[in-house]
């Protein structure tokens, strides 16, 4: 049984799909086909269901993923752990909500990059969902996240640290001036919000919806960073996480309204699919983003 055998069944389990394996992979699909087919024949069992242009694994298709990553990863991790860091190359496919690429990933990289430097580096910015779907079809490496908990038998969660969720306005806003706040104050408020990726935007919709409130944002946007700078410059409220808001809360450029009724915590989460392959590098970066989030976002040593 021949490692890249193995490889090419893991890419083909994710992707559902020989075509997009093949090209992910560097084969022709007609290659790729003879591999699974070859497979198939040494273990004596049918590892897929062909449904038109897509797969479906079968029982035992199923039941050969963990021993097929296991297999790889223990030999992946074979092959670097005598080496040092410094010589050891590759590629990690790492995927990042902006808000956690905007006080993570600068000073995590200069670190990585000091220790691993051979290995390249593919970054995907993106929103929780479309990140989630790419690792789930093996087009990542490793995602970091803030969303709710993630299911333990679907992803592996190497980190998970739980954050507030706050509502800011400018400090010019005439809701600041009050202690305490009801949703229904903001129904007249020109409202930003990320965009429906951002599982705590779902929730405020539907917290408001829940009263029938009617607050619609008149902008939806990725980036956190920006949603921030439009409300320290203008007449604006929006939803964020507390650490993108923090220093500028601090710096009194927009203020944390007191609403009672709105309560919510997401977990930033470093994670990996059940399928994805764990190597001596990816693993080594995603340790690194957490000694950053616990410097920049915790504020611990």
């Amino acid at each position: 049984m021949e490692l890249r055998h193995l490889q090419t069944f893991l890419q083909v389990a994710s992707l559902q799909n020989f075509t997009q394996a093949a090209k992910m992979l560097g084969y022709s699909q007609s290659n790729v086909s003879a591999q699974i087919q070859q497979l198939e024949q040494e273990i004596g069992v049918l590892l897929f269901k062909r449904i038109g242009r897509h797969v479906l694994l079968t029982q035992q298709g199923e039941e050969l993923v963990p021993y097929a990553q296991q297999i790889i990863t223990d030999s992946l991790r074979m092959q670097d752990v005598l080496k040092d860091k410094a010589s050891l190359g590759g590629v990690i496919r790492i995927g990042m909500v902006q808000s956690l690429f905007d006080n993570l990933f600068k000073d995590a990289l200069a670190k990585y990059h000091a220790l691993f430097p051979q290995v390249k580096i593919e970054l995907t910015l993106e929103g929780t969902e479309i990140l989630k779907d790419q690792l789930k079809h093996g087009l990542l490496d490793a995602i970091c996240v803030i969303d709710n908990p993630l299911s333990q038998r679907e992803w592996t969660c190497l980190q998970i640290q739980p954050v507030k969720i706050v509502v800011i306005a400018n400090p010019g806003n005439k809701l600041t001036r009050k202690k305490s706040l009801t949703l229904a104050e903001l129904e007249a408020e020109n409202l930003i919000l990320m965009e429906d990726t951002a599982s705590y935007s779902q929730h405020f919709q539907h917290l408001l919806a829940g009263q029938n409130l009617k607050l619609e944002p008149f902008l939806k946007m990725q980036s956190t960073s920006m949603a921030l700078q439009l409300v320290e410059a203008g007449n604006y409220i929006t939803v964020l996480p507390e650490y993108v808001v923090n220093k500028a809360a601090q710096d009194q450029k927009v203020t944390i309204l007191n609403l009672p009724e709105f309560h919510q915590l997401q977990y930033v989460q470093f994670a990996q699919h059940k399928s994805s392959i764990r190597t001596i590098q990816n693993e080594a970066f995603l340790q690194i983003l957490y000694q950053s989030l616990q410097k920049h976002i915790l504020h611990k040593d």
